[in-house]
Order: C-alpha cells, then sequence, then structure tokens
C-alpha cells in the first residue's frame, strides 16, 4: 500500500509539448471575494460592489494555483511571467478549469535544478477562455546527472507585451462618487511616478492563508523545515499586495486586463515590509469607447519606503565597479494594462 502519495514532478519528469490537465475544477463565490479583501485590503471599487464579478487577480491566482500539483510543487522559485490576457469576465458562481503545456526546458548549470516554461489557459464551464499567459519556474532535479535540456536547452520565444488593441474593455465607466476618484485617464502621462505610501508588512498566518486560499500547496511557501526556518512568500501575494495599494493614485480604475511581464526579482520572507510605486509607461486613448488603458509599471520594494529621498531604483553593483543594477530591495517588476475610464464618461 505504499508509494501512493504524490509527491511532484522533477525537472526529469518534464517533456516538451506535454499537455495537462490541472484537477479540480473550482467555483468562485462571494466568499472567495471576502477572503480576498481580508488578505490583501483590496479596495478596487469595481469589485467590491453589486456586480458579482470577480476581481481579475483572484481569476489569475485560482488558474495559477491549479497549475502547482503538476508543475511547480518541487519548485525553487517562480521566475516570471509574459504576455497574460483576461478574457471573458469571470462571475460568482462560474467554474474554472485550466490546462497547460510545456513549451520550453532549460537545465541550470548547477545540475541542481531546471526552469520549465508553461503556456497555461483557464477556461468556464461554457469553455471560453477566462485567462491565458506563460510563466516560466525553476524545479528542482531529482538527481545529478545531466539532461538533454543542459546542453540543448529549448527557450521559446515570448511575446514582448500585449498589444492594446488585444485588450478587453469592455468595463463600464463608475460614477466618481462610487470610486472617489480625482483622476481619469486624460490625467495620467507617460514617464510620471506614482508614489503609493502604504506599507504592508507580512506575517506567516498571512501569507501562508492566502496562498492556501489558491489550492497552491507548493512545499516553499509551507515547509520551515525544508527552507531552513525562512518558508518563502508566493510571489502571488507580493502582486496582489502592491496592487491593492497602487489603488492609492490610481482611484478610478477597472480592473487589470493584461500583463505585459512580471519577474520576482528578490525573494521576500514573513516579516519584511512591502512597498510599492508606479511609473506611467503608455496611454491608450481608443477614440470610440469610454475607457481605455494605462500602461504602467508597478515596483514592490521591500523594508525600504521608495518615496523617501534615499530610495534609487537603479544602484551600482557590488561585484562589478561602475555597472547599474537593479535595487536588490526591489522584489516585483510588473509591467501591465489597466483598464481605466476617460473623464468625459465618468459621472459625478
Amino acid at each position: 500500500m505504499s508509494g501512493k502519495g504524490w509527491q511532484g514532478n522533477y525537472f526529469e519528469d518534464f517533456t516538451l509539448g506535454t499537455r495537462l490537465d490541472c484537477p479540480p475544477e473550482r467555483t468562485l463565490t462571494a466568499g472567495d471575494a471576502a477572503a480576498y479583501i481580508a488578505l490583501t485590503g483590496d479596495r478596487t471599487a469595481a469589485f467590491c460592489g453589486a456586480s458579482q464579478q470577480a476581481h481579475p487577480l483572484v481569476v489569475f491566482h485560482t488558474v495559477f494555483g491549479q497549475t502547482v500539483r503538476p508543475i511547480s510543487l518541487n519548485a525553487r522559485a517562480n521566475l516570471g511571467y509574459a504576455g497574460i490576457r483576461w478574457g471573458a469576465p469571470v462571475f460568482f458562481g462560474d467554474t474554472l478549469s485550466t490546462t497547460l503545456e510545456v513549451v520550453g526546458l532549460k537545465e541550470n548549470s548547477n545540475r541542481q535544478t531546471g526552469v520549465v516554461y508553461v503556456h497555461t489557459v483557464g477556461r468556464n464551464q461554457r469553455g471560453e477562455e477566462v485567462l491565458s499567459y506563460w510563466r516560466w519556474v525553476m524545479v528542482k532535479k531529482r538527481g545529478d546527472a545531466p539532461t538533454a535540456s543542459l546542453e540543448a536547452p529549448v527557450v521559446p520565444e515570448l511575446p514582448g507585451s500585449v498589444a492594446p488593441s488585444a485588450l478587453r474593455l469592455e468595463a463600464k465607466p463608475m460614477p466618481a462618487r462610487a470610486t472617489g476618484a480625482r483622476f481619469f485617464l486624460e490625467d495620467y502621462a507617460p514617464g510620471e511616478r506614482i508614489d503609493h505610501y502604504d506599507g504592508m508588512t507580512i506575517n506567516p498566518s498571512d501569507h501562508m492563508a492566502f496562498t492556501r486560499l489558491f489550492q497552491n500547496s507548493a512545499k516553499v511557501h509551507f515547509d520551515a523545515k525544508l527552507m531552513e526556518g525562512r518558508p518563502l512568500v508566493y510571489g502571488g501575494v507580493v502582486i496582489s499586495h502592491a496592487y491593492a495599494m497602487a489603488l492609492n493614485g490610481l482611484e478610478a480604475r477597472l480592473g487589470i486586463v493584461g500583463i505585459n511581464a512580471g519577474a520576482h526579482t528578490s525573494p521576500i520572507f514573513a516579516g519584511d515590509t512591502l512597498y510599492a510605486f508606479t511609473e506611467v509607461k503608455e496611454v491608450y486613448a481608443p477614440a470610440d469607447s469610454s475607457v481605455g488603458a494605462l500602461r504602467l509599471r508597478l515596483v514592490g520594494v521591500k523594508n525600504v519606503d521608495p518615496s523617501s529621498a534615499d530610495f534609487s531604483l537603479m544602484v551600482e553593483d557590488a561585484k562589478t565597479p561602475g555597472k547599474r543594477v537593479l535595487n536588490p530591495a526591489v522584489v516585483l517588476d510588473l509591467d501591465y494594462w489597466e483598464a481605466m475610464p476617460k473623464r468625459s464618461g465618468v459621472e459625478a
């Protein structure tokens, strides 16, 4: 009767082109929305009222969580994302299922880990696509013997961005009295920086509860013995907390509609305090719509308030004098599209 417990796939178990279903299916409810608000404090008005629509990041975390047991149960780190597109909106009562395909493999030179690239698609009970994206994750190897992908790695060509014309901008502007907004699409300009000021200290119970809410069972987030006393905070916790903070200065937002690229640039652990700021990269204002989109760079920083005068996003590399690198306090670098109403389409 031994040997029935699932220990997850190791790097050697993955084969290019493999397609996998990711059970179980998950029906989203108002309870999920309430739990998400309780764990993040997200105040995006479009998902706090009577719309019955699930927050886009709740959809993302649900789909992501469904992929953990087949792909990242033995992960060392989730490294990044590309080409994330939200499709049909998800409402309470919808049931999500997820499939994925292995599209790249690259063994690391240490022969202890490798990077697995997957393309993921989430659908509702009608078969409509609600989310699709690429991600890459570092997975532990079972043994020391080299695999074929050490000498001949396959790294897929990933989309550099999501074209604004491909975004679903179907949300309707909300009255200013419902959002408290003072600024709208026309009020933002490329190159502008928005400091969000609010900090959030991550504690063990909250980050683990959040991760369990979405059925993400990756060992690195829970097993203190495995992680030498410091379980790694799930990167989705960082995304959601930083996004919740980013409402300060983006109060009229209608929901995230695409992610061009994202990277978890440094680890974060319980006890760290997260801060965030946003840079405006592009303004998309279709002439025939009351809603456009902002291309934003959301940066999460640990244990240093980036609004302080002594913070610098780029610093000198300690190992290579003269070389500038991303500040090691940065834990998230997310390039995404946010739906934003035009001032002319908003009621007072």
